[in-house]
């Protein structure tokens, strides 16, 4: 994960040093890139956030509240990239500052260690919002204790700090050198080294998208096993969620995977860094923090009317009841508590949107 890190993969005397400039620069292009990308995560995230904050209704459901941690976690990566020296601005036009200052920035900044922070805590928030989507349809019974709101927010408190902690190690591998630089040091070597690599991995990305793949195998089948879901508002509504979530889940793990994968056999001596095959990797990574706001829009039809709304306050198209249905709010009441539901596999408001059943609620007032 150490991205850059140009040390020699041959037996040396333990510490090895390598100095952060002498690391030749990114490519134009990846540079180029990653301040588009940069861009977009900024702004797309951005625009999310403030579609939240905008529309607090929506913060009453818990998986709004992981959808909203996600996007702030994902707008951070945005002014992480900028920040981190080799990536945009290239190390040679970004002053290191000294003394206490310039020891934190190497070690938080320098190091990779925020973007990759900040990256861990995306794959864990995703996998706790699989297992939220797993409880909300499996344990309906327990879904409501289990997911209070105060609860929401000391699972993602301990996202931030678990994450933080797994990727610790990271920030003792670069340090302020005597010349004003700062230089990477080799903490761990051969078979140690090589142990500590796996460790990560699993750690950081392998377990926690295991847990997530079988949370979202196990809701597609439960799911398919209840025709009548699709049949209802109620149904339709999770089902656009569920659809959301899972293609996420799945961009996460596709731009992912080739980074860790890569990253842990260069700790295994099998791969370089700072190579094109290397650089693609990073593309792939730092741009998964860029595409969630248009998988929301593309995916779920609640996302795209507020965010239209947000980027277009002149839109004033109002939108009818989902494919032409008419309920009381007592029949919205009885799809959404889960009545008639063979299994009782969704439980209420925590499938649908709260402003889309307002809106449904007052469609059929004004039809009647």
């Amino acid at each position: 994960m150490d991205l850059q890190m140009m040390l020699n993969n041959t037996t040396s005397v333990f510490p090895t040093v390598t100095s952060y400039r002498q690391a030749s620069e990114q490519h134009v292009a990846l540079r180029t890139g990653l301040g588009i990308i940069s861009f977009l995560s900024f702004t797309g995230n951005g625009s999310l956030v403030l579609m939240f904050f905008k529309n607090r209704d929506m913060l009453r459901t818990p998986y709004s509240m992981f959808i909203l941690s996600l996007a702030v976690t994902d707008m951070t990566t945005g002014i992480g990239l900028i920040l981190t020296p080799a990536y945009i601005i290239g190390t040679y036009n970004f002053p290191i500052p000294s003394g206490f200052a310039g020891e934190l920035f190497c070690r938080i900044v320098a190091s990779y260690f925020l973007v990759f922070y900040l990256g861990i805590v995306s794959v864990f928030t995703i996998a706790c919002l699989a297992l939220e989507r797993w409880y909300a349809v499996a344990r309906p019974a327990k879904y409501k204790a289990s997911f209070k709101k105060t609860r929401v927010l000391g699972i993602l408190s301990s996202v931030w700090l678990c994450s933080f902690a797994l990727n610790l190690p990271q920030m003792f591998e670069m340090t302020l050198g005597p010349n004003g630089n700062c230089v990477w040091i080799t903490l761990t070597e051969g078979r140690l080294r090589r142990a500590v690599a796996i460790i990560e991995f699993n750690g950081k990305f392998f377990i926690p998208l295991v847990v997530t793949s079988a949370a979202f195998i196990n809701l597609g089948l439960r799911v398919r096993q209840s025709p009548a879901l699709f049949k209802t508002n109620h149904g339709r509504a999770g089902i656009r969620l569920l659809r959301m979530c899972t293609v996420t889940a799945v961009v996460l793990a596709i731009c992912w995977f080739p980074n860790q994968f890569y990253y842990l056999l260069f700790k295994f001596d099998i791969t370089l860094m700072d190579n094109p095959a290397h650089h693609f990797t990073v593309i792939m990574c730092m741009g998964n923090s860029c595409v969630n706001p248009f998988i929301y829009c593309a995916t779920n039809k609640s996302y795209r009317k507020k965010f239209i709304k947000l980027l277009c306050p002149c839109w004033k198209r109002y939108v009818g009841p989902v494919d032409g249905t008419s309920e009381s709010p007592r029949q919205l009441h009885n799809s959404i508590s889960g009545e008639g539901l063979d299994g009782d596999l969704f439980e209420g408001d925590i499938m649908m949107d709260p402003a889309e059943l307002e809106q449904l609620k007052r469609e059929w007032n004004n039809k009647n």
